[in-house]
């Protein structure tokens, strides 16, 4: 079963400011390992938390430069506890891709607070017309979801069965009146 895939029009981007005794910075050489121990928490098994993941999910990217586009979340000691990684594609369409938090900060608004950074990161670079940033999630990542429809993503109709999942994800969190967009980030007139 295809990932759930949903796409945000850069018309509005929140602004969420990092909390007091937080800081985010870019990834930096040598630190695969923390990457991958972040990524253990809800993207990648124990198993999956290895070289193989970061070279699969990082480095197979065109146009993905991670010293550039990955951001890790510190709360002190300048320890990352969770990361978000955005870019832009070759074709100008934006990326937010694998974001992650330790559950130990989770509750504190860091998925906010990194969408924040990575979506006014993407609107600095992309000069694609008309602009919109995907993403891709899975069915299970509820919190994560309603992240992203409060951050302003909406659903995407890409392949069958996509309206049948949508509406049974927006029904169980008790929200309405989310419109459906093609591929393209144009309205397919399917409000959930």
């Amino acid at each position: 079963m295809r990932q759930l895939m949903m796409i945000h029009r850069m018309e509005t981007i929140d602004d969420y400011p990092v909390p007091e005794g937080w800081t985010v910075r870019n990834w930096r050489e040598g630190e695969v390992e923390i990457w991958t121990r972040i990524c253990e928490n809800g993207l990648c098994g124990p198993d999956d938390g290895t070289f193989s993941s970061w070279k699969g999910s990082i480095l197979g990217r065109e146009a993905l430069v991670p010293e550039r586009d990955i951001f890790f979340v510190c709360r002190e000691n300048d320890i990352p506890e969770a990361t978000l990684t955005a870019y832009v594609h070759p074709d100008g369409v934006g990326d937010i891709h694998m974001v992650a938090a330790a559950p130990s900060i989770r509750g504190n608004n860091v998925g906010r607070v990194m969408l924040s950074v990575g979506m006014k990161k993407l609107d600095k670079e992309m000069t694609h017309r008309p602009r919109i940033t995907e993403l891709t999630t899975d069915d299970w990542r509820i919190p994560a979801i309603v992240g992203y429809l409060k951050a302003g993503f909406q659903p995407v109709e890409y392949d069958e069965g996509m309206v049948e999942r949508w509406t049974k994800i927006c029904s169980d969190l008790n929200m309405h009146g989310i419109e459906m967009l093609t591929e393209q980030g144009e309205p397919t007139g399917i409000i959930l």
